[in-house]
């Protein structure tokens, strides 16, 4: 295994050819993954299963977007307590003319007229299933990002819906009432199914949530599962005074019965694949002042190898499915600790991988890990991308991850095999003690990175010689280097810690990135935002040797980013060939650099917006986008083969939430979760006159 872990077919792949079993296409609307939404609806969170986020909708174009009208508005503010910072980043799903979607802190879920907005039902959580609010990952107290729909195809039609709590709600999508036949009286307990069993003193109160909707193929159901971010505290170790994480299964559910159907371990157990790459950590690591635990002096084999006591590696990106191929594509998250990773040397399967899983059995057919041994929260955030396209001549199911790191990994979704090379590089090796460091990483050598990785001298601010002075006086004691850099320890006046580019919340996020399914185009927003990987000593409070300092944020130059920009962009990339179209700034100059004084009579470029986007919507005629909660009040449609606007549409605040588009009372209709006048998140509706 040792010798076969650095090559493709080895560590990467570790493929088995069998064939994907056949899967009842019931509960899908639009059964295909990659041909866009069908019928004129809006039916699973990606408009297909696989994601592509495309509708093949063409009333609205580039001659008449300009005359675009609001048909409706609904607002959210009679919805109970509004989510932390406005976070609405949902899409909703649209079905036989209703529109369906979460709202509010508490995740309750709306039916509105998808023709006028009108309320058609309304449901809230109960008492059980809102426990925990005050207390959840503040990731997860959120409105959620929607919901999802099945049916059987003879009248038993349901809307699913996973609260801030971990519980899935089965709904009867013509009443909003619950599906009483479904678990117990319509909800099941997702918590149950964890293992609580062998992670001794975890506490289940709020130690585990949701944001994405469920993922359903046939009568199989995966809900995404978040869990308790591992930076700090860090609950890195069965030694450190907070209790010890979950490992975010795999669990899958009938969409009938509620019954759990298969589990697949994301931290392996003993005797499983991959358990081997979870290694015993050096034993300077439990010598810290606290002392270990009652419990850990009870159980000492915990300490004997790192997958009995690791957390995480949840899958909080959405799910996506293939009904032809039978398979689940499951994106997963960093194990703790996020940032040092001495607790858990090796290479960590399966952290940080894309997962293809057999939707009848669990059984995993290929996988593929984008980070070994993860220390820069490269976690994947957003949901595998499913596309039909012809490259070199011949045909190819393919597969699109979009990263943190700025790259997309594209891969044969049969097999798993790169369709272009990736190659596995040296990188630099962490001299961080106890730290175990993976020699090499894989790069993709097509496409092209759509956004900035790594720093030098080079990518300081230059706007004139001034700040380029300061910017290079800044960085005298922060590390830079390439992509991989690992994070290093602070010492006072001599290193701050290591500057990462992309950073923990660069490269491309939730909002994630959608594909033109007739032209294989795929587009990309992303932002330049570097974080400061700066580790410090633990030992005395948390009990653990080293953890993430988040005392020091990137420092700026006089309020000005410390890089160059574009601080965020839209890149486009023709997947038939694997090369970059075109790439354009995400959004205009903000006014605190274009009225900064230092920069009165520069000619300073335009620099886009420091923002992730809110979500992409591609039309056979367009591509629509926001620029988010930070950026203007429009959504802005634009040119898919140039990157050129077309038009701003105005709104009354900012972005929040995915743009969809439909047709209803035959007009096709474009929906968008912004904020109000008085920031309030509500749901606006265009059409043509």
């Amino acid at each position: 295994m040792t010798s076969m872990c650095r090559t493709l077919s080895g560590r990467q792949s570790i493929i088995r050819f069998a064939a994907a079993a056949a899967v009842a296409c019931l509960g899908t609307v639009g059964a295909s993954a990659q041909d866009g939404a069908a019928d004129g609806e809006w039916g699973v969170f990606g408009a297909d299963a696989g994601a592509t986020r495309y509708s093949p909708l063409d009333e609205i174009d580039a001659g008449n977007v300009g005359d675009l009208e609001v048909a409706w508005r609904w607002s959210a503010r009679e919805q109970g307590s509004p989510p932390p910072s406005g976070r609405t980043q949902i899409s909703p799903i649209v079905v036989d003319g209703i529109l369906y979607t979460t709202i509010g802190n508490q995740r309750s879920v709306i039916a509105l007229d998808a023709a006028t907005g009108e309320p058609v039902w309304n449901w809230h959580p109960g008492d059980n299933e809102r426990r925990w609010g005050d207390i959840i990952e503040p990731v997860a107290r959120s409105a959620g990002r929607g919901v999802s729909y099945w049916t059987d195809g003879a009248g038993d039609d349901r809307i699913f819906v996973v609260t801030p709590s971990f519980q899935l709600v089965a709904l009867d999508a013509a009443t909003g009432e619950r599906v009483l036949d479904f678990g117990t009286a319509g909800v099941v307990d997702m918590m149950d199914d964890l293992r609580w069993g062998e992670r001794p003193a975890a506490e289940r109160a709020g130690r585990v949530a949701n944001t994405s909707p469920p993922a359903i193929l046939g009568n199989a159901l995966i809900a995404s599962i978040s869990l308790h971010t591992g930076s700090i505290p860090t609950r890195a170790s069965p030694n450190e005074v907070w209790p010890m994480n979950m490992p975010g299964d795999i669990v899958a559910y009938d969409t009938r019965t509620g019954r759990r159907l298969w589990r697949f371990n994301t931290v392996p157990r003993e005797g499983e694949f991959g358990v081997d790459t979870w290694l015993k950590a050096d034993e300077s690591l439990w010598d810290v002042p606290t002392g270990t635990h009652d419990w850990v002096q009870e159980r000492p084999d915990l300490l004997d190898a790192s997958w009995k006591y690791t957390g995480n590696v949840g899958h909080w990106a959405p799910v996506t499915a293939d009904p032809e191929l039978g398979l689940f594509y499951v994106a997963t998250e960093t194990p703790t600790n996020d940032y040092y990773g001495g607790y858990r040397p090796g290479d960590n399967l399966f952290g940080n991988s894309v997962l293809a899983l057999d939707a009848e059995t669990g059984e995993r057919r290929w996988h593929f890990q984008l980070t070994h041994h993860e220390l820069w929260d490269y976690d994947i955030p957003t949901a595998p991308i499913l596309v039909d396209v012809e490259v070199d001549g011949r045909p190819v199911k393919a597969l699109v991850q979009l990263s943190k790191q700025g790259f997309a990994y594209v891969l044969d979704r049969e097999t798993g095999e790169p369709v272009w090379p990736i190659e596995e590089r040296a990188v630099a090796e962490s001299d961080v003690p106890g730290e175990w460091t993976s020699p090499t990483q894989p790069f993709p050598t097509r496409p092209p990175a759509f956004d900035q990785q790594g720093v030098t001298e080079d990518d300081l601010i230059d706007f004139t010689p001034e700040l380029r002075a300061e910017a290079l006086r800044t960085v005298e004691t922060i590390r830079l280097g390439p992509l991989y850099t690992p994070p290093s320890l602070i010492e006072p006046g001599v290193n701050l810690g290591t500057l990462g580019v992309p950073g923990a919340g660069g490269g491309v996020n939730w909002p994630g990135g959608a594909v033109d399914v007739e032209a294989g185009l795929l587009f990309v927003p992303s932002q330049t935002r570097p974080t400061l990987f700066g580790l410090t000593d633990g030992t005395e409070g948390t009990g653990v040797r080293y953890h993430i300092s988040f005392s020091r944020g990137v420092p700026t130059v006089r309020d000005l980013p410390l890089l160059k920009p574009p601080y965020g962009r839209i890149t486009a990339i023709d997947l038939t060939e694997g090369e970059m179209l075109w790439q354009i700034p995400h959004g205009e100059t903000p006014e605190y650099v274009r009225r900064h004084p230092d920069l009165q009579g520069i000619d300073v470029p335009q620099t886009g917006t420091l923002t992730q986007s809110s979500g992409l919507l591609v039309t056979s005629t367009l591509l629509f986008a926001g620029e988010g909660q930070r950026g203007a009040p429009l959504l802005r449609a634009y040119d898919k083969r140039t990157g050129e606007v077309v038009h701003e549409i105005a709104l009354a605040g900012p972005t929040t939430g995915f743009p969809i588009t439909y047709r209803a009372d035959g007009r096709q209709h474009l929906v968008v979760a912004a904020l109000d006048e008085e920031r309030i998140a509500e749901l606006v509706a265009f059409a043509l006159p």
